[in-house]
C-alpha cells in the first residue's frame, strides 16, 4: 500500500478536513450569538450588558458574511477564468 500523498490524511483530501472544521466553527457561532441574545433576552434590563446584543448579532450573522464572501469569490474567479479563456479561444 502506498503511503498518503501530499495533502491527504489516512485516505481523505485535506479540503474535507477543512470543510468540517468551518462547518463546525460556523455552528460554535450561531449557538454562541444566540446565547448572547437568549441571555440579554432574559436578563433584567439592568444587569445585561450592553455588548451582548451587538456580539450575539455578530457572531449569528457570521455565517452570512462568510456565505456572501464565498459567492462574491466564487463570481471573482469565475470571471478571471473566462477573462484567461477567452483570449486562448479566440487566438485557435
Amino acid at each position: 500500500m502506498a503511503p498518503p500523498q501530499e495533502g491527504e490524511q489516512c485516505g481523505r483530501p485535506a479540503s474535507s478536513v477543512l470543510i468540517w472544521v468551518v462547518t463546525v466553527l460556523l455552528l460554535l457561532a450561531v449557538l454562541g450569538g444566540g446565547g448572547c441574545l437568549v441571555a440579554y433576552v432574559l436578563l433584567p434590563p439592568s444587569e445585561a450588558p450592553g455588548w451582548i446584543p451587538c456580539v450575539g448579532l455578530g457572531l449569528v450573522s457570521l455565517p452570512w458574511a462568510f456565505w456572501l464572501a464565498t459567492v462574491a469569490y466564487r463570481c471573482v474567479t469565475a470571471r478571471s477564468a473566462d477573462r484567461a479563456v477567452a483570449p486562448a479561444a479566440a487566438g485557435s
